[in-house]
C-alpha cells in the first residue's frame, strides 16, 4: 500500500552568504510516495547486534536509488529523520529506510 503520504528528502547544506558565518539547512531534494512498514525479528536483532537502533522503517515506492547527498527525509507528520540505512527492492522499484528521529530539528531552507 502506498498510503502513508509523501516523504521529502533533504540534503544538508550551508545557506551562508559566502564570507559569513556557515548556516546549515535543510535542502528539498526531491518527494516519494511511501508506506510504513512492519520492523522484522531479523532486522530488529541484526540492528541491535551491531549496536545500532532506528525508530521506523518506510517503504519509497519508485524511487529506485536516493537522490545524490540525501541524508534526511521529513514525513508528512513534520518530523525529521536522518537515514541510517537503505535497502534497494528491485522486483518493486522501491527503497527501504531505516529512520532515526533527530533530537534537535534542523531548519529548512525556505522556511521562517
Amino acid at each position: 500500500m502506498r498510503d502513508d503520504g509523501i516523504l521529502t528528502f533533504y540534503r544538508l547544506q550551508n545557506v551562508a552568504v559566502p564570507g559569513r558565518m556557515p548556516a546549515e539547512k535543510l535542502v528539498d531534494a526531491g518527494n516519494s510516495y511511501y508506506s510504513r512498514r512492519t520492523v522484522g525479528v531479523t532486522r530488529y536483532y541484526a540492528a541491535a547486534g551491531a549496536n545500532r537502533n532506528f525508530d521506523t522503517l518506510v517503504r519509497c515506492h519508485n524511487t529506485p536509488v536516493l537522490p545524490d547527498g540525501v541524508q534526511y527525509v521529513i514525513l508528512e507528520d513534520g518530523k525529521q529523520y536522518r537515514i541510517d540505512a537503505t535497502q534497494e527492492i528491485v522486483d518493486q522499484d522501491a527503497l527501504d529506510l531505516s529512520l532515526v528521529r533527530l533530537e534537535a530539528n534542523y531548519d529548512v531552507a525556505g522556511e521562517t
